[in-house]
């Protein structure tokens, strides 16, 4: 039997923010993935809270949900920081401003690299933009060493909805990226569920690239030194 994607036995975690490296300490995680059933991992609050670091749900197209923590928080080109989510087998998620930007040992490929020439609506913002709203950017991904295809989207707003994160219900409002590669001519749907209160997504649902699955993310705690993410 495959072993499940996002395993999380241990994870040791070297915290990188703005410069400053904390010591690293062994995260080691109660929620192991045995080879029956491969359960979601599930955190209470309580546990999520007293951990010093960012944390997420990661969950692969319909596989098991993994918890995830943030790793580095990396200086970019770009006003907000590259965010590095690593699981306990070291597959890594990197996400700016809540997008994901490239992915790291994902068994069935990786989106291996995003580029922008223009802001991200989601650094600026979903729900201050007025709908529909078009962004464009290149992705490469592996295997095939696919290089420079330009990823087309153009983002709507839909309705308020409570969204459960970790069984807490939040006001939030669903937004849809549809998005072209015309290179390809392939589509796909990319969804965003944002706070109502405070602007910022909690979860999303993204795929990495044509033939790449797709990942959902649910933030729980969030990264403080960046309002994107």
């Amino acid at each position: 039997m495959n072993k499940p994607f996002f395993s999380i036995s241990a994870i040791f975690i070297a915290l990188t923010i703005t410069g400053c490296t904390q010591r690293i300490q062994d995260l080691s995680d109660s929620f192991k993935f045995a080879y029956q059933g491969f359960p979601d991992a599930q955190k209470s609050w309580d546990e999520i809270n007293v951990l010093p670091y960012a944390s997420l749900y990661a969950q692969l197209d319909n596989g098991p949900r993994g918890f995830m923590v943030l790793a580095f928080a990396e200086p970019s080109q770009h006003p907000s920081p590259n965010l590095k989510w690593l699981s306990g087998d070291h597959e890594m998620i990197v996400t700016r401003n809540s997008r994901i930007v490239k992915t790291v040992n994902f068994a069935e490929g990786n989106l291996t690299a995003t580029q922008v020439s223009s802001p991200d609506p989601l650094s600026v913002g979903l729900n201050t933009l007025s709908m529909p709203h078009t962004w464009s950017r290149t992705i490469d991904w592996q295997p095939g060493n696919h290089s420079g295809y330009r990823a087309d989207s153009t983002f709507k707003r839909g309705k308020p909805q409570n969204t459960s994160v970790n069984g807490t219900p939040v006001a939030t409002t669903h937004y849809t990226e549809y998005v072209t590669l015309p290179a390809l001519d392939i589509q796909y749907t990319n969804d965003y569920w944002i706070a109502n209160d405070t602007g910022k997504i909690i979860k999303s649902y993204q795929h990495l690239a044509p033939g790449l699955p797709a990942v959902t993310l649910t933030h729980l705690k969030p990264y403080q030194g960046d309002e994107g993410d």
